[in-house]
């Protein structure tokens, strides 16, 4: 299957050297796939249907299905369909051809569906009768190593093709061959694309879409760095410490996981952009733009108050459910930062930097001795002057002077 044998077809040939040359083209896979299904109907291919399943890299997201109907009776969920990670463990997906094939190594699986020769072993081959389809063909490609994996039972590598024709004498021999020369230029130009998508999920994932963007247009010199006016915020789990020594360590990253998830929604709702993870905390930004600084301080706050309303209900349920709640202090402070690449050769991190950030982290400590969850900065409270409230004057730990530090206008629940 597929080996590196001549291709003498000169159709053939042709659709190969147009998808090298789409490796290099940022055109969606779908319509990639799309154009080359066509290609092959142009050549005298009996295709009407194809479907190609790639392993993708994602903290969601298992493998990415890419589909094409010659008559245009595609699925409701159209030419692409992410395809979740927990998908394995369905009924539907473990009686699947697909799924035999991955599960014994099976790298070509051909079915007539109708006439004397029909074999139909599998649910969906019987489906596809039904449809009008009239012969079947799946093959998996991924290189040699890929390929070995694939029969070690690993999953997370390689491409399933799946090609379906409704001709009254489905695939001729000459028709598999053809298919078979173009997969390997076809899964090639895939992944091309796709590689370059999965750099951008799992930056946007590590880092954020805004760092993420940034580090894929080459702003990766030690030392590259800009001035940038923001919101801060600084949040932090109060209790964490003392859940964390009567907990296993398993549960804690799972509270961990369900706390995180409950306090940065509504910050990425409202534009902020989650810098990095403090342990039990989060850094976030909230860019400003001109004339805007008010309307960005504003949803800054919002988001505060409904991360501190989240994290609240979500601490009854650990409750009821007998688990360890714990509570959330949050910092707001507006300042000029360093935003770009810092560390060591070997090692970078695209942060924020400046004395913003080192007065907002001391603000925000400052929470269970002020009884309050937020604590806002002069900055912002002169912003927002109906909605905060003066708490008290002092001077900050390793900052000059003294700070005017402010709560919301509105009393909130008490720092636990």
């Amino acid at each position: 299957m597929h080996e590196n044998k001549p291709v003498t077809d000169p159709k053939a040939v042709e659709i190969i050297q147009w998808l090298v040359y789409q490796s290099w083209e940022k055109v969606p896979n779908e319509q990639l796939i799309a154009a080359t299904a066509e290609r092959l109907v142009e050549a005298g291919i009996p295709l009407d249907r194809c479907r190609v399943a790639m392993y993708t890299l994602h903290p969601e997201v298992g493998s990415l299905l890419f589909d094409w109907d010659r008559a245009g009776n595609l699925p409701e969920t159209g030419r692409r369909e992410e395809i979740a990670y927990t998908r394995d463990e369905s009924e539907e997906w473990k009686a699947s051809p697909l799924r035999h094939m991955m599960a014994t190594g099976t790298l070509q699986m051909r079915r007539r569906l109708t006439g004397p020769g029909a074999q139909l072993d599998f649910q969906a081959l019987v489906d596809f009768r039904d449809e009008g389809f009239t012969d079947y063909y799946a093959c998996m490609f991924g290189g040699t190593e890929a390929l070995r994996l694939i029969k070690e039972g690993e999953r997370s590598c390689g491409a399933i093709l799946r090609w379906s024709s409704r001709h009254p004498d489905g695939f001729s021999d000459r028709d598999i061959a053809f298919i078979d020369a173009i997969v390997p230029a076809l899964t090639s130009a895939i992944q091309a694309h796709l590689d370059q998508e999965i750099a951008a999920n799992l930056l946007s994932a590590y880092v954020g879409p805004l760092v993420g963007a940034r580090i894929l247009k080459g702003e990766i010199r030690r030392g590259m760095a800009e001035s940038l006016n923001a919101v801060l915020m600084i949040a932090d789990l109060s209790d964490f410490t003392s859940v964390s020594d009567i907990v296993s360590k398993e549960e804690m990253v799972s509270a961990l996981n369900r706390y995180f998830d409950a306090m940065l929604e509504p910050v990425h709702a409202a534009g902020g952009q989650v810098l990095k993870f403090l342990g039990d905390g989060f850094l976030a930004i909230f860019p400003l733009s001109p004339g805007l600084e008010a309307e960005t301080a504003s949803h800054a706050l919002e988001a505060a108050k409904a991360a501190l309303a989240a994290v609240d209900e979500l601490a009854e349920t650990e409750a009821d459910l007998e688990r360890p709640a714990m509570g959330l202090n949050v910092a707001l402070h507006l300042g000029e930062v360093m935003f770009g690449n810092v560390g060591s050769r070997n090692r970078l991190d695209f942060t924020v930097i400046g004395p913003a950030v080192n007065e907002a982290s001391r603000m925000e400590s400052l929470c269970r001795s002020l009884g309050t969850d937020i604590i806002l900065s002069e900055t912002i409270a002169s912003l927002l002057p109906e909605e905060t409230r003066l708490l008290t004057r002092m001077e900050l730990r390793g900052v000059k002077g003294e700070r005017a530090l402010y709560a919301p206008a509105e009393p909130l629940q008490a720092a636990k």
